[in-house]
């Protein structure tokens, strides 16, 4: 019985190592792959007796001299996109100026434009009111040159055969001049203007009134001269430096209030200004200077 139980103790340890010899065959499989895989994705790792050493231990400067040069490849490229970032940057300033510079011309060309534009138009009004101011000279120099050759003795062959009556002019109590077949009618200045002015005084349009109406009644189709006459005495400070200027703007202020107020037709009457060359008075005298400042109403036999 001592042997049986000598033999089942044996067996039994036996066993027992095969077990544990089993259990470590495996672990030993199981974990050469594990070292051999290491060993394959880490190059400098390799087997030795002892266990994993570094494959190329002399790898490790080529390594430092590799990340060196990539360092400075990217330092390299990063002062390269600094330096174009600078320039664009730069170039985009200059943009802006050019921009603001052309902005500024635009304006300037415009604000030109509108002038000159300004300016063509002032010139068209200046063009007009230049061929309106010829068209009134023509009809003054007309005049002019009629009224002289009357004074010089030289007379006009009427458009018709009848002299021009003046009963009815006679009864607005001016004096009225019969000269060869033309009426000339003498309104006193003073009774008109006020003095060395062509300003009308208020009853100066009584007396135009009633002169329109006449020349509407009776003298409608005759052709009528306003003549300004003034003294020889000089002007100060006021608006008009010569005896001309004064003539003109009187006769002027008349035909403007017969055309304007009393409706007559601007075609029928022309102007004239002969300041103090026609004197019917002595101008060294109050009286003779009153007389001369006159308007003279001249009425052609001559129809329009």
């Amino acid at each position: 019985m001592n042997a049986w139980y000598f033999v089942f103790n044996a067996s039994k340890k036996n066993a027992k190592a095969s077990w544990i010899s089993t259990w470590w065959m495996l672990g030993v499989a199981m974990l050469l792959p594990l070292s051999i895989g290491c060993n394959r994705s880490n190059p400098y790792l390799t087997p030795s007796p002892s266990g994993f050493t570094l494959a190329n231990p002399t790898g490790a400067p080529d390594l430092q001299q590799q990340f060196n040069a990539q360092l400075a490849e990217v330092e390299r490229r990063a002062k390269l996109l600094d330096d174009n970032n600078r320039q664009l940057t730069t170039q985009l300033a200059q943009s802006q100026q050019q921009m603001q510079l052309f902005k500024e011309r635009s304006e300037l060309m415009q604000r030109q434009l509108a002038e000159v534009n300004n300016q063509l138009q002032g010139s068209r009004l200046a063009a007009a009111q230049s061929t309106q101011q010829l068209r009134s000279m023509a009809e003054r120099v007309q005049g002019i040159e009629t009224a002289t050759q009357r004074r010089g003795g030289a007379k006009l062959t009427a458009n018709t055969s009848s002299r021009v009556n003046a009963g009815s002019i006679r009864e607005l109590g001016f004096t009225v001049e019969d000269d060869d077949g033309v009426l000339r009618v003498r309104v006193p200045a003073d009774q008109l203007f006020q003095t060395g002015t062509a300003q009308l005084t208020p009853s100066a349009s009584n007396i135009l009134d009633r002169i329109a109406s006449t020349i509407t009644a009776d003298y409608r189709r005759q052709r009528i001269s306003i003549e300004g006459h003034t003294d020889n005495s000089p002007l100060y400070g006021g608006t008009y430096t010569t005896s001309h200027q004064l003539a003109a703007a009187q006769s002027n202020a008349v035909l403007d209030h017969l055309t304007r107020r009393n409706q007559l037709p601007i075609a029928q009457l022309f102007t004239l200004a002969h300041g103090e060359n026609y004197p019917i008075g002595d101008n060294q005298s109050p009286a003779g200077r009153s007389a001369n400042r006159r308007i003279e109403f001249v009425i052609y036999p001559e129809t329009w």
